[in-house]
């Protein structure tokens, strides 16, 4: 059963790729959409070692503002507590070959943190980590390098996989975002997913073994050469496994806090 007043995936002006819109502007949108419970996830500082490869080298925030991120929601809680149910977390990425130190980097702040999500962006190909979701021509780096649409959803899927057997729950992680991110851009190629079901199901079943939720990410929608919600492709898999949603509207401005929610709930799949 989903909860359609929860909105689990929200960022803040604390993303250095967002907007500047106030954090009271995400409750007033919250609230205007007559949500009941809202989650903050910030992206998390990176590991010292990472370069962050895009271009604008602006995927998350730095770990100086941690505290001061951490601050403001906490007293944004206590001023809206009567009305609305905030949470504090971070959008933690998986970065090959730096899972410990990105655990070992945010987990003085776990006792902070009401839950997180585990998401990747980033893909590991001889050597070079490449973007999955900064713009077409960084995604069709990537098509290129690995040879078919299919085979970066593979390697996606493939390096979550792996990544799993990482201790995030020292870090309170709750769910993985974005499963299936690279669709950002699947008008622009020609696919099957029928070609990556295997390890789509194989993904599934380690998640459900962690215990992790999905994030029902209504962004997707947002995305001109997507148009879908992320995760929705799963979901009736993902659901006779057990596996819980929590919807997600990974706004970077306060208008989309919520956005899509009421259109998702008619959907006979989520009934």
């Amino acid at each position: 059963m989903i909860d359609f007043t929860h909105d689990g995936h929200i960022h803040t002006p604390f993303c250095p790729h967002g907007s500047t819109d106030a954090l009271e502007a995400y409750v007033k949108a919250a609230r205007t959409r007559g949500l009941k419970t809202i989650t903050f996830t910030e992206h998390a500082p990176l590991p010292a070692g990472f370069v962050d490869p895009t271009p604008d080298q602006d995927s998350a925030m730095s770990l100086e503002t941690l505290p001061e991120y951490l601050d403001q929601v906490a007293r944004l809680k206590q001023a809206y507590a009567d009305v609305l149910d905030i949470r504090v977390g971070l959008e933690i990425d998986y970065l090959p070959g730096f899972a410990e130190e990105t655990i070992a980097l945010l987990e003085p702040f776990a006792n902070r943190l009401d839950e997180t999500i585990l998401s990747q962006h980033f893909l590991l190909d001889d050597g070079d980590y490449l973007p999955v979701d900064f713009s077409l021509e960084t995604f069709d780096v990537l098509v290129k390098r690995l040879g078919s649409f299919e085979a970066v959803v593979r390697a996606y899927y493939e390096s979550l996989e792996a990544g799993l057997r990482f201790e995030w729950e020292r870090l309170n992680v709750r769910r993985i975002g974005h499963l299936d991110l690279p669709i950002k851009y699947e008008k622009q190629y020609d696919w099957e997913r029928e070609h990556v079901k295997d390890i789509e199901t194989r993904l599934l079943r380690t998640i459900q073994v962690r215990g992790f939720g999905l994030d029902l990410n209504t962004a997707g929608l947002r995305k001109v050469d997507c148009g879908k919600v992320y995760a929705e492709a799963v979901a009736v898999d993902a659901i006779a496994l057990g596996i819980p949603f929590v919807l997600g509207s990974d706004a970077h401005v306060a208008m989309d806090v919520g956005r899509d929610f009421e259109d998702i709930q008619k959907k006979a799949t989520f009934r």
